[in-house]
């Protein structure tokens, strides 16, 4: 069975490793992590699936839906267009989707399927797969994904362990869980990696007939249904790690916590709110910083440090909406305006986006155990 060989990919099966608890499967370089044998009695199954699920998790967070629909992550095995992440991700939620029902049957007396049950092969199978999870929305998706998920180990859960590490078992259950999940990481985390920065460096990920919302003449209902996207994924992403973690460190990145990003984040609502009333008054545009970004930049987080976290993220939220405010104030011609939309976009979501893109991995990492092997 090689249900993983699409896009540029083949299934790996687990290698004996001297000391399975000594690999973390979370943190550890992905060869380490496969070189590990997870079928081995002393494995802890659960664990190690929600140790991989969480790696997977963490790779692909902070990513817009944008970032996660474009195409490049690797060439199609069946010839057709090239994956993006969703394909990789959607992949293996159609084929945890399969297995709540193969494993239905299994357990209802039937037999485990076999090679032969996906005519064609599956490179065509897996290809064919693609086209229902096209036209998904990605938040759909990634909810859709979990209840999958969470669909799919209730199922496996009632199987016996010495069922699942069996001959007939192993490959229909190990690879629909954590073992397709890694043979898919080796070509998500390294694209993952690379949308991420240019995320960061604010990359639209603009495909064919898709809107790019650096450009001013971009529909403004565009606008603002990417502002309510990149908003929630925002504000997802912080609602996992607790206030106390905020000030943190090492934070998201060298030198600023969480707390230090999102006032970074505020100030510049602030400065943009207050560029777009001056216009409204005098007509003119404002310039930037006169001392320059980064030491304007430096000087406005070392400001704000003392502020408890709370009081960080009402700051945050008022001034998110202040901006939005302030940009719906604006004259259509005026927000058409190169100054006007920078103004706009740049110091909304496209600011919040790159930020998104740096804090992501590691709010979706802080909750992680300091454990190793996943226990």
């Amino acid at each position: 069975m090689t249900i993983a060989s699409n896009a540029g990919d083949a299934a790996v099966l687990p290698s004996p490793a001297g000391d399975p608890g000594a690999v973390d499967l979370r943190r550890a370089p992905l060869a380490e992590v496969r070189a590990v044998d997870l079928r081995a009695g002393d494995r802890d199954f659960w664990a190690d699936e929600l140790a991989v699920h969480d790696r997977l998790l963490a790779v692909c967070a902070g990513l817009d839906d944008a970032a996660w629909r474009l195409p490049g992550a690797a060439p199609s095995d069946a010839g057709g267009p090239d994956w993006s992440l969703l394909d990789h991700v959607a992949h293996l939620v159609a084929w945890q989707e399969l297995a709540i029902d193969y494993l239905g049957r299994v357990l209802d007396g039937g037999r485990w399927p076999t090679d032969d049950d996906f005519a064609g092969g599956f490179d065509a199978f897996n290809e064919r797969l693609r086209d229902p999870w096209a036209a998904l929305e990605p938040a759909t998706f990634r909810e859709r994904a979990e209840a999958t998920r969470a669909g799919l180990l209730d199922v496996v859960h009632r199987l016996p362990m010495e069922t699942i590490r069996s001959d007939d078992a192993w490959e229909w259950v190990y690879l629909v869980l954590h073992g397709h999940a890694l043979d898919h990481l080796t070509v998500i985390e390294p694209w993952a990696d690379i949308l991420r920065i240019r995320q960061i460096e604010g990359d639209p990920f603009a495909v064919e007939g898709a809107d790019r919302l650096t450009d001013p003449a971009a529909p403004i209902a565009s606008f603002w249904a990417a502002e309510a996207s990149i908003g929630r994924a925002f504000e997802a992403a912080i609602a996992a790690v607790p206030f106390e973690s905020w000030d943190a460190g090492p934070g998201p990145t060298e030198g600023w916590t969480l707390k230090d990003h999102l006032n970074h984040l505020t100030s510049w609502f602030d400065e943009a709110s207050d560029a777009l009333d001056d216009h409204r008054r005098s007509g003119g545009w404002r310039s930037g910083p006169p001392e320059g970004v980064d030491a304007w930049n430096a000087r406005a987080v070392a400001r704000d440090r003392g502020l408890p976290p709370s009081e960080a993220y009402a700051r945050y939220r008022a001034g998110r909406a202040r901006l939005s405010a302030a940009i719906r104030a604006l004259d259509p011609a005026d927000l058409r305006d190169p100054e006007g939309w920078s103004w706009a976009y740049e110091d909304l979501h496209g600011h919040i986006r790159a930020h998104l893109a740096m804090v992501g991995p590691w709010c979706a990492r802080a909750g992680w155990p300091a454990d190793l092997g996943g226990t």
